[in-house]
């Protein structure tokens, strides 16, 4: 016996079979649940918005967060300059003036027709134009002015004698008496005998009594006058002309209205000039003249002018829009909040981050996304299994017949000293599990014998075996099966590879009369050997028995852990899968039927 497998059970290094079956059936079903989460889209998202909060970005936005301060703002700057400004005198007394009654009525009257006209006249009186219009009305006088020179000139030609001669001649019945008489024939005869050469004494007589009419007498006399003689030079003189000019103008209603203005002594009291200077006056004195004049000069309005367009008051509105705003609140109240960090859109989404990774179906991707714990199922892959579960042997995996008695007799044959037959599927059933039972029952069957051959038998046992020999070998790779190990001891019930080409074996496992792993190796005398590791210090119960065969080496384990490991070149083959039970030697009533069973098995090769 082997004392190594007492004391692997012993520390406990052989697990309970439960155990190992339930971890791997929870991690096929984390690895089936892992390869689903892997192809997930959830995953994708999930690993993206890792991505995220590992980025530097998001390190930085946390960083920049946490570090903000309403102290040393932006926002804090614009609070103090606000606050200063509207500590401000100059702001303090424009918004003492603003909306004012006083500015009001100031701005209501600055543009009416009554300050218009004040300060119409307040310009005429102050800057001089009254006064030279003063000076002017008072400097005119009639004496000396041209009126007074046209006057004296008038009045020189109406007192000059050719004048008064025209003046008293012209149109005078004198004159036209005068002239009349040159055209009688009287006149004209007397005119006719003057300028004869030589008079008759009847033309003598004649023109001695016409000059001698009174008529004529008077004629010649008025034509010799002086004044005549004026009054003809006269008539068509510039003189003439120059007195009838100004006889018109000094006669016009222009001269004589200028003559007036000349001489009045009160003409300046009378003057435009005089009205608008006591029009003047009285606006000067009106209450609302004066609260004007008053209030635009005040210290207070003039405050208002200076700061009403000022940039300062500028400022103070624009600082008052923001500081009065709900972003600058919201944003004064977010600088001073302790926790601003846990508001923030970035801080959900790293809760969601968190929350996404706390998920089952996460958290176990990630406890074996970076562990070795599926290398085992991503690096093999099944290539042949059976869980018997059938009620019926599956006949395209399993025949029941040896391959060498197939081709041979198409049946079971035994060997000299075997005391069963194998049947042909008899002693096989599935449904829960494969078990190949012994039975003690006369059974008809045929021993290989040199030279007879294969000679008519009676036995007294019957069993049976399975063989993938039609449909599976094993190259390289791992032969599992949970078997139950519960030791006849005069049967080997073994699952193992076998080969046509040779009669040494590899055993998976074999229970009872010899209870072992390793190979089954016949010897020269053709006796067979067991080389390998005996198990039977292993307590009765179900177990897991692995074999994994890498070119010429081979592994045995039990429940996962390694038990043995060979070497032979001999075996470096394909073999198929073989399970009997061989009866060697008698067996008792209490032991019968004897079974081996076996609940699966299942080959991997690497992928």
């Amino acid at each position: 016996m082997s004392f190594k497998i007492f004391s692997l059970q012993l520390a406990g290094k052989i697990k309970p079979t439960a155990t190992i079956e339930k971890k791997r059936a929870e991690l096929l079903a984390d690895y089936a649940e892992f390869q689903k989460t892997e192809k997930s889209e959830e995953l994708k998202a999930f690993l993206e918005l890792e991505e995220w909060v590992n980025s530097d970005a998001f390190k930085k936005t946390k960083s920049e967060v946490e570090s903000l301060s309403f102290k040393g703002s932006k926002e804090e700057n614009e609070l103090k300059e606000y606050q200063r400004l509207k500590k401000s005198g100059a702001i303090k007394k424009y918004f003492a003036v603003e909306g004012s009654s006083d500015l009001k009525r100031f701005e209501k009257e600055r543009d009416s027709d009554k300050m218009k006209s004040y300060y119409e006249l307040f310009d005429y009186v102050k800057e001089g134009q009254f006064e030279k219009d003063k000076k002017e009305i008072q400097s005119q006088v009639f004496k000396g002015s041209v009126e007074e020179k046209h006057w004296l000139e008038y009045r020189k030609l109406e007192k000059s004698a050719g004048i008064k001669a025209w003046k008293e001649l012209n149109s005078s019945d004198a004159v036209k008496k005068h002239e009349a008489l040159e055209k009688t024939e009287k006149f004209k005869k007397y005119q006719q005998l003057k300028n004869a050469p030589g008079h008759s004494k009847e033309e003598k007589a004649e023109f001695n009594k016409l000059k001698g009419d009174a008529e004529i007498k008077a004629y010649f006399k008025f034509e010799q006058s002086k004044k005549l003689k004026l009054y003809r030079e006269t008539a068509g003189s510039h003189d003439l002309k120059r007195y009838d000019e100004l006889a018109a103008y000094v006669a016009g209603d222009e001269f004589k209205k200028r003559e007036a203005f000349l001489k009045d002594k009160k003409k300046f009291e009378k003057s435009e000039a005089f009205k608008k200077y006591a029009e003047f006056k009285r606006l000067a004195g009106d209450d609302t003249v004066k609260f004007v004049l008053k209030y635009e000069k005040s210290s207070l309005y003039k405050n208002y002018l200076d700061v009403k367009d000022s940039f300062d008051l500028k400022r103070y509105h624009e600082l008052e829009e923001i500081i009065n705003s709900e972003e600058f609140k919201k944003q004064k109240a977010w600088l001073e909040d302790k926790k601003r960090w846990e508001k923030t859109d970035e801080y959900k989404k790293y809760q969601d981050y968190l929350k996404e990774k706390q998920k089952p179906e996460f958290v176990k991707y990630f406890k074996y996304q970076k562990s070795s714990d599926f290398d085992f199922l991503k690096n093999w892959e099944v290539v042949f299994e059976d869980n018997f579960s059938s009620t019926k042997l599956d006949e395209t995996k399993w025949d029941v017949c040896t391959a060498a008695a197939g081709k041979l007799l198409g049946e079971n044959y035994a060997l000299p000293g075997d005391l069963n037959i194998f049947t042909q599927g008899k002693n096989v059933s599935t449904g829960k599990q494969l078990r190949i039972q012994v039975k003690k029952e006369k059974a008809e069957g045929k021993v290989w014998k040199m030279p007879a051959g294969f000679v008519p038998t009676e036995f007294d046992y019957t069993s049976g075996l399975i063989s993938s020999d039609k449909a599976f070998e094993l190259k390289d790779g791992i032969l599992e099966a949970k078997i139950k190990f519960d030791p006849v001891k005069p049967v080997i019930s073994s699952m193992y590879l076998a080969s046509s080409e040779t009669s040494n074996r590899v055993n998976l496992v074999e229970i009872g009369a010899r209870n072992n792993l390793g190979f089954s190796v016949v010897s020269g005398n053709g006796k067979v050997e067991s080389v390998g590791i005996d198990i039977s210090n292993l307590k009765k119960g179900d177990y897991i028995f692995s074999l994994e065969k890498q070119g010429p080496k081979f592994t045995w384990k039990i429940n996962e852990h390694e038990i043995l490991t060979q070497d032979n070149s001999e075996l470096n083959k394909p073999m198929h899968l073989m399970a009997s039970s061989l009866v060697i030697d008698e067996i008792s009533g209490s032991q019968l039927p004897a079974n081996f069973d076996i609940e699966w098995v299942k080959c991997y090769a690497k992928k």
